[in-house]
């Protein structure tokens, strides 16, 4: 009897123990699962196909680089759209009183001059939302271009002194670059964008008056037509 007593405890701990692999097992394979699910929601698939192919050996370290390279790229100028036209990016700002832009146009260059006090709250570099969608607009048009584009922000002569713009040179050059961001955010090649903050240098009108300084504090977008990067 003791012996009978014997083999059964030593039998049911063998199949306790098969379980408890078995349960660990599946466990494990839940993880790995939920964890391959997350990485699906979570990785550029560009950069998900290279990690499993590399994993897998199809490709070496070369071949994943140049496709890297190749997907940071831009585009290849037979896919470039031709250069935007002064009546395309009048549409596109058609929806701005005429008060607050002006747009014009040379032979090299379309020039757009954006009012700050229209498009910027006061003292900051924040797009109004009654504007944002016209910017908008206007960077999906100039996208897919080619063309070079430099931004500059200007101020009146009104000194800002806070701990996000200790001076105007930091104002200008924030409103210019929430210009740029806005435009490579709708498809334009980052690098073909340029940004500049002028303060209150080249002033356009006296600064003694509240309608001098309103004509001063400006974004001045410059959209180069002749294929050469601008100055």
């Amino acid at each position: 009897m003791s012996r009978r007593r014997g083999g059964g405890h030593d039998d049911g701990g063998a199949h306790g123990g098969s379980w408890k692999i078995a349960l660990a097992d599946l466990m494990t394979v839940l993880m790995v699962f939920f964890l391959v699910m997350w990485l699906v929601s979570v990785v550029d698939p560009g950069d998900r196909d290279d990690f499993v192919q590399s994993l897998m050996g199809d490709k070496t370290s070369k071949e994943v680089e140049q496709d890297a390279s190749i997907r940071g790229s831009e585009l290849n100028p037979l896919d470039l759209k031709p250069p935007a036209t002064t009546l395309e990016i009048q549409r596109a700002m058609n929806q701005v009183d005429p008060k607050d832009i002006e747009i014009e146009d040379t032979p090299e260059f379309t020039k757009i001059t954006l009012k700050s006090d229209s498009f910027f709250e006061s003292g900051r570099a924040t797009i109004n939302e009654k504007t944002r969608l016209q910017l908008e607009l206007l960077g999906e048009t100039l996208a897919g271009r080619g063309q070079a584009i430099r931004i500059t922000g200007y101020t009146d002569s009104a000194p800002i002194n806070t701990l996000q713009y200790p001076s105007n040179w930091e104002l200008s050059a924030s409103r210019a670059a929430t210009v740029g961001r806005t435009f490579i955010y709708m498809g334009v090649d980052r690098e073909l964008v340029s940004i500049e903050g002028r303060a209150d240098n080249d002033a356009v009108a006296p600064n003694d008056t509240p309608y001098g300084r309103s004509l001063n504090r400006r974004v001045i977008i410059m959209v180069d037509k002749t294929g050469n990067l601008l100055p």
